[in-house]
């Protein structure tokens, strides 16, 4: 259990984050433009937001603001718990390379302004991307990203599926395997009893990306061989992967008979629909609300754990995600109604 000492400094900046938190029926009660934008978040830890000149330039400091306090949270935490609090920056930076690969070989332009971890100041990514030829294609995207190995081993552990089975959208597929090893890295560091605390809130998103990956991976049709050495090493949620495998190795052909074959398997997502449009959304769905709950929960128990470090950011990425909505929604010009149905409670 953590020590309440190494959590002394940490403790009170977190509990602030959580107090901060803009409530969902606030955001419900200003239309989508840029006008009530401004006065949404005027009174907020974002009020230097309201300087800025278009819904773009807010939406990017949303973005900066979210990696400062990774950034600020990490300065404070203890060693074991340093790795959790930057996964959720990180995870970030694995889609964004990964769809980086997939653009290359595509041979679409690249375009940064859709990277949101460029915006982070620990950003690897970014230096990559400053280095000359860098997006020359996938070859020398992986030669430059060499020195960088945790962006490195992502796209090449992809990248020698892409050339095995060359679907291009094997890279996106990727980033719903790469990310639970990513927590599952981070989690091994952390000592039993925190993990137990932990886990609450990380497991339902590691799940949610597994279920998603294994649904993805019938579409795909990647081998079970493959699932196997991915994700065979992802053991803090108490997953039987004997079964799982033999469960995808037996329905991969019919996503559809898989999804059903995975309905009970996960202990906090929920796998249900009559269409696979239905069931992703069930899992998305899902995995969000019972990590925010956990996450809320949290808040109510022994708080010098990494679980309210956990919880602080999933409540802090619920809200950036909350924000970027009405601000997309003003962009796009939806309707109130139509901007309400995407954003989650707080």
């Amino acid at each position: 259990m953590g020590d309440p000492s190494s959590y002394a400094q940490i403790i009170p900046k977190l509990r602030y984050l959580k107090s901060s938190l803009i409530p969902t029926k606030r955001l419900k009660e200003i239309s989508p433009s840029l006008s009530d934008i401004y006065v949404a978040l005027r009174d907020t830890k974002y009020k230097s937001l309201t300087e800025a000149k278009s819904a773009e330039d807010i939406e990017k400091g949303l973005i900066r603001e979210f990696y400062k306090l990774v950034d600020s949270i990490s300065k404070y935490v203890p060693k074991d718990a340093l790795e959790l609090t930057q996964s959720f920056a990180i995870e970030d930076e694995i889609n964004d390379a990964l769809l980086v690969a997939k653009n290359l070989v595509e041979g679409r332009q690249v375009d940064k302004d859709n990277l949101a971890s460029l915006l982070w100041d620990h950003s690897y990514l970014d230096k990559i991307l400053a280095e000359p030829d860098s997006l020359a294609g996938l070859q020398m995207f992986l030669e430059v990203s060499l020195r960088y190995k945790r962006i490195y081993n992502i796209v090449n552990d992809a990248s020698s599926i892409y050339n095995e089975t060359k679907n291009p959208n094997v890279f996106p597929w990727y980033s719903l395997m790469a990310i639970p090893q990513l927590y599952s890295s981070a989690m091994k560091k952390l000592s039993s009893i925190d993990k137990d605390y932990t886990k609450k809130i990380i497991c339902p998103m590691i799940e949610g990306r597994m279920a998603l990956g294994l649904i993805q991976s019938s579409m795909l049709k990647i081998p079970a061989k493959i699932l196997e050495l991915i994700l065979g090493n992802v053991n803090v949620c108490n997953i039987s992967w004997n079964e799982l495998f033999t469960i995808y190795e037996r329905e991969s052909g019919d996503t559809m008979a898989l999804a059903s074959s995975i309905k009970n398997f996960f202990k906090y997502i929920s796998v249900e629909g009559k269409s696979l449009e239905e069931i992703i959304d069930s899992i998305r769905v899902s995995s969000i609300m019972v990590s925010k709950k956990n996450s809320e929960a949290t808040y109510k128990y022994y708080p010098f754990t990494p679980a309210l470090i956990a919880a602080t950011l999933t409540l802090l990425k619920i809200e950036m995600h909350n924000l970027r909505s009405v601000i997309m929604s003003s962009l796009i010009k939806l309707s109130k109604e139509e901007y309400e149905s995407l954003l989650i409670e707080l």
